[in-house]
């Protein structure tokens, strides 16, 4: 229900104060009321923000930061509001707190906004931008500007380029210049002028106070929000101790060397029958299959060669350009039967999962660059490479092929330190895709920590002596069933004391 507001009819306020006493109205701030009984007022506040303002002040223009973030409460629970008239300059309610300010009435950019009996605006984002370069101050010892600081403004114009691209900011600059014109806010708009000059090269960089902007205007532009998680998961990662499972035996090394391949491929959807996948990766002469698919078969026998080369396996770069460099060799020899897909060539257009997108291709080496320090930091071998696998498969540089440049990634740095290589089997890929996607879109890193151990546990115990002896292994345990569906349950698999879970069920001595 739209909230309740008094008015100086004294009969109204008879009746709500009886509702009031009969518990079924409730008071929330001086002339607000709600049936909401049980929700805090704080809460009930902030969602109708905008039926108090268009109560309070109609007409009122939503300005300064508070249009700039979208219409949202600041970090100190303020809403910024703009009016042409004189009015109470600020309001005090239960977890926000209104502040008006003198300005002009709305323009025919800002949008009109119905709220409840009223109506505000919300000021359109040139108006909003020169808003935010007008002079302004704190309020209080612990008070908040009405503008963001130059700082936060570089980073919102910067995620215009990335969001909607280079020029972006010169359609910005035109809307500007008119209303800036019209309001006589000329000022406003030079510092305008020169902070996108600055963002767009063109003019000083390190005038920018942003380290954001200042990336963008150098030409290193990066993802801020995945580098964010990027460092959340580090964090967590390197709070985690993991076993320390040694490399297997030399004479195992083959045989490991295509069951990696094998699921790694399969995951990937490049699927064959493990006789099939062992003709064409053993066999002197490869049958008909290698025939009718080359370019399946290239995938599998390359990718089985990648992890068998001494010469690439175990390359662990310290510094961003040679990642870059160990990534694209990587991949040119795994897709060199593609050429539709630039073998080598980090990807020209953007990619995506289902509604999943990920980072951009200009932001790419950005992203990589940040991010790997990050990769490095880390002392656990293990924590490495579950971050630089997440990273890889995070970023998704190529236009296809990053799963298996992602597992790749991971196993080099377990190679590396003379630990266990890992393979996903084909029954754990929805688990798997299910326990990356629970970190990208939840932030929740737990599940994927946990699955890294159980995959641990899992490659610690398959018996590689033999191929058939691999083989007969992964049969009985399910190992090489497909799933239809997800079957983790994340708060389940987060548990240390969860089972390992293959597809038919948990492993035996797991």
């Amino acid at each position: 229900m739209p909230l309740v507001f008094a008015n100086s009819d004294p009969s109204t306020g008879y009746r709500q104060a009886r509702l009031v006493r009969a518990g079924k109205l409730r008071k929330l701030a001086t002339k607000i009321y709600t049936d909401e009984l049980t929700a805090p007022a704080e809460d009930i506040i902030r969602r109708h923000r905008y039926e108090i303002a268009a109560h309070f002040y109609p007409g009122a223009v939503i300005s300064f930061r508070t249009a700039l973030e979208g219409g949202t409460v600041s970090p100190a629970n303020r809403f910024h509001l703009s009016l042409p008239r004189p009015t109470i300059s600020n309001r005090p309610l239960p977890g926000l707190e209104m502040r008006v300010w003198p300005g002009p009435a709305a323009q025919p950019e800002d949008s009109s906004i119905t709220a409840g009996e009223g109506r505000v605006f919300m000021a359109g984002r040139a108006r909003a931008l020169l808003e935010n370069l007008l002079p302004a101050r704190a309020r209080g010892p612990a008070g908040e500007a009405k503008t963001l600081s130059r700082a936060e403004l570089e980073n919102w114009l910067e995620r215009q380029i990335r969001l909607h691209g280079e020029m972006e900011l010169p359609r910005l600059l035109d809307e500007a210049r008119v209303v800036a014109t019209r309001l006589a806010w000329s000022d406003a708009f030079a510092e305008l002028e020169r902070i996108v000059a600055d963002l767009q090269g063109r003019g000083e960089p390190g005038r920018l106070h942003s380290p954001l902007a200042r990336a963008r205007a150098t030409g290193e532009p990066y993802d801020p929000e995945r580098c964010t998680l990027f460092g959340a998961v580090q964090a967590r990662l390197a709070a985690e101790r993991f076993p320390g499972i040694p490399a297997a035996p030399a004479a195992e090394r083959e045989n490991r060397a295509f069951w990696e391949s094998y699921f790694s491929n399969y995951i990937e959807g490049t699927k064959f029958t493990v006789e099939e996948a062992q003709s064409i990766v053993f066999a002197a002469d490869p049958k008909q299959i290698t025939r009718q698919r080359p370019k399946d078969a290239h995938d599998i026998l390359e990718t089985y060669r990648l992890i068998i080369d001494d010469n690439i396996c175990r390359e662990t770069p310290a510094a961003p350009q040679g990642l870059f460099d160990v990534l694209q060799r990587r991949h040119a020899r795994m897709m060199a039967s593609r050429p539709n897909v630039e073998p080598g060539v980090f990807k020209r257009r953007p990619n995506q999962v289902g509604s999943k997108t990920f980072v951009a291709p200009e932001l790419v080496p950005g992203t990589l660059s940040r991010a790997w320090p990050m990769v490095r930091e880390l002392a656990d071998p293990v924590a490495r490479a579950l971050l630089a696998h997440f990273v890889l498969a995070e970023v998704h540089p190529f236009t296809d092929g990053n799963g298996r440049i992602a597992r790749l990634g991971l196993n080099a740095e377990l190679d590396a330190a003379r630990r266990m290589r890992l393979v996903v089997p084909t029954s754990l890929r929805n688990d798997y895709l299910t326990v990356l996607d629970t970190l990208t879109r939840g932030s929740n890193p737990e599940p994927y920590v946990a699955f890294g151990h159980r995959l641990l546990r899992l490659c610690a115990e398959i018996p590689c002596d033999s191929f058939v002896q691999a083989h007969e292994y992964f049969l009985k345990i399910g190992a090489l069933d497909e799933t239809s569906a997800p079957g983790i349950d994340l708060a389940a698999v987060a548990s240390p004391q969860a089972s390992v879970w293959i597809g038919r069920g948990p492993v035996e001595g797991a």
